[in-house]
């Protein structure tokens, strides 16, 4: 499902991404945090966010990760 008014339809925890069945595009820092962000550290506030197609996160506690289902379903007749 597409971002449609920057409204995102999953959240969770830095330390249950899964990458093979979502894409993240937003952190939320529910508490003060030094996370790695697609191998940078970065030190969040807590209430922050950061918009970025994320890659890869380190399991930190108080972090959240707001994206999209991977919708692998192939759309249109498929010939052979």
């Amino acid at each position: 499902m597409p971002l449609l008014n920057d409204i995102h339809s999953i959240i969770v925890s830095a330390s249950s991404a899964n990458f093979s069945a979502h894409t993240y595009t937003e952190v939320y820092a529910g508490s003060n945090a030094t996370v790695t962000i697609n191998g940078v550290s970065v030190t969040m506030s807590a209430g922050s966010s950061i918009k970025i197609k994320v890659s890869s996160i380190s399991s930190t506690s108080g972090v959240y990760l707001l994206g999209e289902k991977i919708n692998n379903q192939i759309e249109g007749p498929i010939f052979m």
